[in-house]
């Protein structure tokens, strides 16, 4: 039915010649014309009653897109099968305007992933991480809760302080104008805590429930609203509450106020929860650490083609992520070269670990089994309020996206739990407070 043949272009890029019979373009056309002479309408000819040779002249080059369309459909995987090929990207089409009397012939440009010889993985070398929490950590989160834990109380009467929380009605104007967006009503806002413009702030301290003022202040220029970055701006305010800042008197008080029955069982939550991170850590460290010996062993060529693909797909999650920020990527930072060089080296990294992850899953047929995908749905899900849990672990299993990304993540830590086990490794070991310090650092 089809003929296939190969021609390497250079490292992991071929092209896929593919014959298809003349008998089947003829069949499938001829499929095609019947359908469509059953319901052809032309002047002075009756419907269905169309010369076949009238049909081809009138309709041909669109019998002839619907046949290629077809013919395509039908053996496209077959031809890419038959060639022996598994592709990294989607291979691109080229089909020729003019076809040979001895059937359809299309090529295929097809990408492969480069093949790689894994080096031993026992001639690797690298430090391996241990990440413990003191009792120093947890007394560190402890001091933060009782500085950033406050909570507020109106006092009648009260004028406004900085850390004070005022309750404002307000309405902006520029030249005169409301603007969109600059209306508020019983909206908390913390004196000093920076969560208005520039100034606005600073012009209630000194204010009480029931003041009515004028607010004067400025948009910065690099204003996220571009419409308004830049512009003076008048808000009419008026203070509806001022409440003083209470802060925690102790660690028993500090619990309360989050919902504790006693400081013993806020610290023993905050050691199992340094612990969780701890462990997270440590597996970080040792994961970068293995992947960076891993890459300095194995030598890995990508074809051009792939780099460009991913570098295409990892701009667009940048961009994506930076929109769910309120942020604005624009065509300046885009082109910028040091974040397009970034960007580069992140998708090459990217690409040379897939490729060798894969040899090692090969080598030592890792495999991930429903069981444990189940226990760590589990794992995610406790998190949740019991009548949730369930809900949240079909939701997972029912997206396909979300269900690979688990497999994915389980079956790196069973390579990276593999090659650890395999190499010349040093165990150091860290505070979690040091190797916070070492992030904030980095």
């Amino acid at each position: 039915m089809i003929k296939t043949s190969v021609k390497k272009l250079g490292d992991n890029e071929h092209q896929v010649h593919v014959q298809i019979a003349q008998e089947e373009y003829d069949r499938v056309y001829g499929e095609h014309s019947g359908k469509l002479a059953g319901s052809a309408k032309l002047p002075g000819f009756r419907k269905g009653k169309m010369p076949a040779d009238m049909l081809k002249k009138q309709f041909g080059p669109k019998l002839h897109e619907d046949t290629v369309s077809e013919l395509l459909q039908t053996h496209y995987v077959a031809a890419i099968e038959s060639s022996g090929l598994t592709p990294a990207l989607q291979p691109e089409l080229d089909i020729p305007a003019v076809q040979s009397n001895a059937g359809f012939e299309f090529s295929m440009k097809v990408v492969t992933w480069p093949e790689v010889k894994l080096k031993p993985l026992s001639k690797l070398k690298f430090e391996t991480t241990e990440v413990e929490v003191t009792d120093e950590d947890i007394q560190t989160v402890i001091d933060r809760l009782m500085e950033s834990q406050v909570k507020y109380e109106i006092e009648d009467g009260r004028v406004a302080e900085k850390g004070d929380q005022v309750t404002i009605d307000f309405t902006g104007f520029i030249d005169g104008e409301a603007f969109e967006g600059g209306r508020g009503e019983e909206t908390p806002l913390v004196l000093g805590a920076g969560q208005f413009i520039p100034g606005f702030e600073d012009q209630l301290i000194g204010k009480k429930a029931g003041d009515d003022c004028r607010v004067d202040v400025t948009f910065p220029a690099d204003y996220q609203a571009a419409h308004l970055a830049g512009k003076q701006a008048l808000f009419e305010t008026q203070v509806k509450a001022v409440a003083r800042s209470v802060k925690a008197s102790d660690q028993d008080d500090l619990a309360r106020m989050l919902g504790f029955d006693d400081g013993e069982a806020l610290v023993e939550d905050a050691r199992t929860r340094l612990t969780e991170q701890s462990v997270s850590a440590a597996l970080q460290n040792t994961r970068e650490a293995a992947f960076n010996a891993l890459l300095a062993a194995n030598e890995v060529s990508l074809p051009e083609r792939l780099i460009e693909e991913d570098i295409k797909a990892t701009t667009e999650r940048v961009v994506q992520n930076m929109k769910q920020q309120g942020m604005e990527a624009t065509g300046e930072m885009l082109k910028d070269e040091v974040f397009r060089k970034e960007v580069r080296e992140r998708s090459e990294k990217g690409l040379k670990l897939s490729v060798l992850m894969q040899s090692i899953r090969e080598q030592a047929k890792l495999d991930i089994e429903d069981s444990e995908i189940d226990a760590e749905l589990e794992k995610m899900a406790a998190q949740y309020p019991a009548e949730q849990k369930e809900q949240f672990i079909s939701w997972i299993k029912s997206q396909k996206e979300q269900a690979a990304s688990v497999r994915e993540r389980l079956l790196e830590g069973k390579c990276v739990e593999y090659i650890v086990s395999q190499a010349k490794t040093k165990q150091i070991s860290k505070t979690l407070g040091q190797w916070q310090e070492e992030q904030n650092n980095a």
